[in-house]
């Protein structure tokens, strides 16, 4: 189970700040050739479906290899391979040119065309507007190699009916897709907000409900200094305003946090969709019915995953918004906008300590989720990106629909060697034009550089990750910065083993420039671990992009900031490896690590977690895991890696281990000794009082070690603990200045 879902990142602008008790203690929890868009190796070739069509949207399927011109990356290209697909045909290209000039019959078992239905969000209106779009496509009979498949999205990618030509299956998986009555509660939600949109008056002037409560207020205000002004009516109309905006903000608020949700569900369904297609050869298709989705926050690299792993494995989206006439509003983005707008404004008119309110506080966050809230420019680019297109703002689809037919029916097919020197992960635009200005050419934006053997096999390979893959082969490993990476462990709920990741970069390693004009300092650096298992054989890899925007004003503290990244991983006992590179995007710099780590047996008897020192500690949230083995009554642990440790600005240093009881000795009560180490030298142990186990059997424990006295030098802390005949130790390095 991955932690990004609860605490997956902890960036942290300040001083270090682990200011602790002078003596040692300690706190419990009880305290708180149809194929694929593929790059071969050796002579790489890559294969384009393009669909050419003149300024009446008609198909023009007379043109030659000499009407094309194709360049990748910038540079121009030949055309290695063309021919037209139409049908169960293929006619090659002329004589001389690359091709027979004859027709070709496709062989159905290899050259097969590959149409996926999905829905997703669909009310009763939808519902209809899908259906009979969907019929209407199933009204003739299906080409021999033509296959359909029906899925739908609803939180999680659902299948209906798996790919057949068989079309009294297909209608029926239709049906039930599209069919039955909404039993969820949108419709009510409408009504009531319609009712409370009425309360706070006519919005002519396209006002947030916050600006129309701000004008009621204000008039009230001036109004309650008339004579002739009845208080009492003025205080209702000011109630039933302020109720209003209450409860709409409360909707608008769960929207929110909806659309988030909703957002992150459909990137992840799409992308299981297209990254297992790769396997079979020739065009395939997705027909895409929904009402869109919004990208939300630290999701646009999986978004981009999904057109990337599309274009590779030769998949075509044709996104249809099923809310038909006027869906290009989004009046939910237009909304969000406007009032974090009038909160600005507001707050910038605001004087002296005037109380802030809520919209205002959030404003920052509206504006910046109201930038991606136009769901049709999401589906636009899912669409134009992998040469579809998309269908939006009509109740007439037999049009657009016939259009989308032909693009399965006839495309030409061309092939060109791109003579890649680096396979940078890079993204390399590809534009298709033709010796014709008046023609409209459909084709794929592009691909990533990767590898072959990465391409070719399935495998969701972010560019970004390229670069650190590639570290992992080099000798000596490159080390331009230092970060510092383990693997640690824990015990799981019925003492199942858990393996922690925790990958620690001082934020000051990485390259910023400087924008001026903004009063902000910009960068972007990327991780990559893999864990391996005894075999070798990989069990887990993960990674990301994080973007970089520092203050001008907060500058100087980002020498003594660290980005903290920790990822929970189910292992079964053994002996793992742990790869780790870590890329500053901005200076074109990477550092590289490999290390191994142990998950001892979960067996009950007496144990000690993974020993870690803490950074920082703060309050729990809806989204921490109860399993998570940092989470320690009320607050979750934030640990470092061998840390660097001044004297001068801390006066004891806090570590964090758990203790797992032997259930078998209950009344025998254990024993924890720290036994300390300067240089090689041991100076001498002593004991830590340790308090009462939890139900689960085990001891959180706090150690506060006093480092003022301390000498400078290498440190190691090895912690023993003792339970009648049983024992088990850790140990935790620093360095003190």
């Amino acid at each position: 189970m991955t932690r990004l879902a609860f605490r997956a990142m902890t960036i942290m602008l300040g001083a270090v700040a682990l200011a602790a008790p002078a003596l040692i203690a300690q706190t419990s929890a009880q305290t708180p050739p149809d194929k694929p868009t593929v790059i071969k190796g050796g002579a790489e070739e890559v294969v384009l479906d393009v669909i050419v069509r003149d300024k009446h949207g008609r198909a023009v399927n007379d043109l030659t290899p000499q009407d094309f011109e194709i360049t990748d990356n910038g540079e121009k290209h030949t055309v290695k391979s063309f021919r037209l697909v139409q049908g169960a045909e293929a006619i090659g290209a002329p004589t001389g040119a690359g091709g027979t000039g004859q027709r070709t019959q496709l062989d159905p078992l290899r050259q097969i065309r590959l149409v996926t239905l999905i829905y997703q969000g669909l009310g009763l209106t939808d519902r209809k507007l899908a259906r009979e779009a969907s019929l209407d496509l199933l009204k003739s009979d299906l080409p021999q190699n033509v296959y359909m498949a029906v899925m739908a999205i609803d939180h999680q990618l659902e299948a209906i009916q798996s790919f057949t030509n068989d079309r009294e299956l297909l209608k029926k998986a239709v049906l039930r897709a599209t069919g039955g009555e909404n039993s969820n509660f949108v419709g009510d939600t409408e009504r009531v907000q319609a009712e409370l949109q009425q309360i706070l008056g006519p919005n002519q002037a396209g006002q947030s409900a916050q600006q129309q409560v701000n004008n009621m207020q204000d008039s009230a205000n001036g109004a309650s200094t008339g004579a002739t002004t009845n208080p009492g009516s003025v205080m209702t109309s000011q109630v039933a305003a302020l109720t209003a905006q209450m409860m709409l903000q409360m909707l608008q608020g769960q929207q929110g946090m909806a659309m988030i949700d909703w957002g992150r569900s459909s990137i992840y369904a799409l992308l299981n969709v297209v990254k297992e297609q790769y396997r079979l050869p020739g065009r395939k298709t997705i027909i895409y019915f929904t009402t869109g989705f919004s990208i939300p926050q630290g999701m646009e690299e999986p978004f981009k995953n999904v057109i990337s792993i599309a274009n590779r494995s030769n998949v075509s989206f044709y996104a249809i918004d099923t809310r038909g006439v006027g869906a290009g509003g989004n009046g939910a983005a237009s909304a969000a906008l406007t009032s974090a707008a009038d909160s600005s404004k507001r707050q910038d008119q605001s004087t002296g300590y005037a109380a802030v309110s809520r919209d205002q506080v959030t404003a920052f966050d509206t504006a910046l989720e109201s930038s991606r809230a136009n769901t049709q420019v999401t589906l636009g680019e899912l669409s134009d990106s992998t040469g579809g297109f998309l269908i939006a703002n009509t109740n007439d689809l037999k049009a657009p629909l016939r259009r989308l037919n032909e693009d399965i029916e006839t495309y030409y097919e061309i092939s060109y060697t791109p003579d890649i020197q680096k396979y940078d992960g890079s993204f390399r635009k590809v534009v298709v034009k033709t010796a014709r200005a008046d023609l409209k050419v459909q084709s794929r934006a592009g691909y990533f550089a990767l590898p072959p053997s990465m391409a070719a096999n399935g495998n969701v390979v972010s560019g970004y990750e390229v670069p650190l893959l590639k570290a992992f082969e080099s000798n000596p490993l490159p080390k331009s910065f230092t970060y510092h990476a383990e693997g640690m462990h824990f015990r799981g709920p019925q003492s199942q083993g858990v393996g922690e990741i925790v990958i620690d970069a001082p934020l000051s390693s990485f390259k910023l420039a400087e924008d001026k004009a903004a009063g902000v300092f910009d960068g972007r650096f990327s991780y990559l671990a893999v864990i391996k298992n005894a075999n070798g054989e990989v069990v887990k890899k993960f990674g990301n992009e994080i973007p970089l925007k520092v203050p001008a004003a907060k500058i100087a503290a980002l020498g003594q900031s660290h980005f903290i990244y920790t990822e929970r991983v189910d292992l079964p006992p053994g002996r793992y490896s742990l790869d780790t590179a870590v890329m500053d995007q901005q200076g074109e710099s990477i550092s590289a690590d490999k290390r191994s780590f142990l998950v001892p047996a979960a067996d009950g008897k007496l144990g000690i977690s993974s020993v870690a020192v803490i950074r920082s500690m703060k309050d729990k949230d809806q989204n921490t895991a109860p399993a998570d083995p940092w989470l320690m009554g009320e607050k979750v642990v934030s640990p470092t890696l061998q840390p660097l440790v001044k004297k001068s600005n801390t006066k004891s240093l806090p570590f964090y281990l758990v203790v797992y009881l032997d259930q078998q000795q209950k009344g025998v009560a254990p024993e924890l000794t720290m036994e300390f180490t300067k240089d090689g030298q041991l100076l001498g142990s002593g004991p830590a009082p340790l308090g009462p186990p939890d139900k689960d059997g085990r001891i959180q424990y706090v150690a506060q070690v006093p480092v003022e006295q301390l000498p400078s030098g290498n440190y190691s802390v090895k912690f023993v603990v003792k339970q009648g005949a049983e024992s088990a130790d850790d140990t935790v390095t620093f360095v003190l200045e």
